[in-house]
C-alpha cells in the first residue's frame, strides 16, 4: 500500500516517500527511564522561606537521575570510548530547570540576595543537566537541548534528521521534567496533560539502521501525517504488521486535541492498548514511551516488567502534534 519507493539516505538509514508525509527509519539501540515523587518538593515548596534550603537537594536529584538514566543507555548501547565522543545528544523539556528561577525569584522578593543558594546558579539552565550527563559519560559530539511542550518530539526529530543527513552516527535523545505547583496550576489552565506529582527521566539511543540480526530495534519516523487513514501506509512502509501494534500512545497537544486522536487512531489500531498522556509533561512523554518500548521503567515491579518485556518485541505507536499534521513514530 506504500505509494512511494523506499529509499536510502545516509549509510544505513531508510526512508521511504508516503503521500505528503516522509517515513524515515533508524536503530534504536536501547532505553531507559526513571520516575521520581515530587510530593516533598511540593510541600517544601509551599513551606516558603522554610523550605527554601530543600531546593539544592531538589535540583541535584534531578541531574543525578537524568545523568544515571544516560549512563545506563549508553552501557546498554555498547558504545566504547571512542564512540561515545562523536555521540550527540538532544534533550527535550517543556519547564527544564524552571523550578529554580522560581525559588530564586521569590528569595530576591522577600529577603533579598543574601538568601540566594550559590550551588543552584549551576542549574539555572535548562541545558546544565544535558552538559552535565555528557561529560560524565565522554558524549563529546553536539550537544542541544529543545524547550517546549514538543520539546521530546522536536529532540527526537533532530536526532532523526542528524542521522539522515549523515551527520552523526549515533545521537542520544533524552527527556526530563520536575514540574512544580505553579506549572501544575499554569498547565491546567491551557488545558495540557501532565502530571506534577512525579518527575520524569527518559533516555534512548539511536543510531544507523545496520541489516545484522543482532539490531533487535528500529525506530521509525513519519512526519505530516494527515489522519489515521494514512496509518496502513506509514506502517507498509516502514515494514510494520498492523497486527503487532500494541500500544498507541497519545502526547502533547491539549486534552481536547488528544481525545479526537484517540478516536481516530484507535480506529486503526482496533486490537491496541490506547494510552493518553501518562507523563509529568507532554514534552517526556514520547521519549518515555520509546524507552518503555525498549526496557521497562526501572521501577517497574516484576509483573509490570514481564508485562512491558514482552510488549517490547511488539510496535509501539507514539502520536505527537496537531490535527492534520502528526509526527507518528514506530518502535519495535
Amino acid at each position: 500500500m506504500s505509494t512511494g519507493a523506499g529509499v536510502g539516505t545516509g549509510a544505513g538509514v531508510h526512508t521511504a516517500a508516503v503521500g505528503a508525509a516522509t517515513v524515515t527509519t533508524v536503530r534504536l539501540a536501547a532505553g531507559g527511564s526513571d520516575r521520581f515523587a515530587l510530593d516533598e518538593a511540593a510541600r517544601n515548596r509551599a513551606r516558603g522561606r522554610d523550605g527554601w534550603p530543600a531546593e539544592p537537594d531538589l535540583t541535584r536529584v534531578v541531574v543525578d537521575r537524568f545523568t544515571d538514566v544516560v549512563g545506563r543507555v549508553v552501557a546498554a548501547g555498547g558504545l566504547d570510548a571512542a564512540a561515545r565522543r562523536e555521540t550527540e545528544i538532544a534533550v527535550g523539556t517543556l519547564y527544564g530547570m524552571a523550578r529554580v528561577g522560581e525559588v530564586m525569584h521569590e528569595q530576591l522578593d522577600e529577603a533579598g540576595p543574601k538568601w540566594l543558594a550559590p550551588e543552584m546558579f549551576v542549574y539555572y539552565s535548562p541545558h546544565s543537566l544535558v552538559s552535565a550527563a555528557a561529560v560524565a559519560h565522554g558524549l563529546g559530539g553536539a550537544a542541544t537541548t529543545l524547550l517546549g511542550r514538543d520539546g521530546g518530539m522536536q529532540a527526537l526529530l533532530h536526532a532523526v534528521r542528524r542521522l539522515a543527513t549523515g551527520q552523526a552516527d549515533t545521537v542520544l535523545v533524552g527527556a526530563y521534567e520536575a514540574l512544580t505547583p505553579f506549572a501544575d496550576a499554569a498547565l491546567d489552565r491551557l488545558g495540557v496533560p501532565h502530571h506534577a506529582q512525579f518527575g520524569d527521566v527518559a533516555a534512548v539511543l539511536l543510531g544507523r539502521e545496520a541489516t545484522g540480526a543482532g539490531d533487535r530495534h528500529r525506530l521509525s519516523v513519519a512526519r505530516g501525517v494527515a489522519s489515521g487513514r494514512a496509518l496502513p501506509d506509514v506502517l507498509d512502509a516502514a515494514g510494520v504488521d498492523p497486527a503487532a501494534v500494541a500500544d498507541v500512545r497519545l502526547c502533547g497537544a491539549t486534552v481536547a486535541v488528544q481525545q479526537a486522536a484517540r478516536a481516530e487512531f484507535g480506529a486503526a489500531f482496533p486490537r491496541a492498548r490506547t494510552w493518553v498522556g501518562g507523563a509529568s509533561s507532554p514534552a517526556v512523554g514520547p521519549v518515555c514511551a520509546l524507552a518503555e518500548a525498549v526496557a521497562p521503567p526501572a521501577d517497574a515491579g516484576t509483573e509490570t516488567a514481564a508485562a512491558e518485556g514482552e510488549a517490547a518485541g511488539r510496535v509501539v505507536v507514539v502520536v505527537a502534534g496537531r490535527p492534520g499534521a502528526w509526527d507518528v513514530v514506530l518502535a519495535r
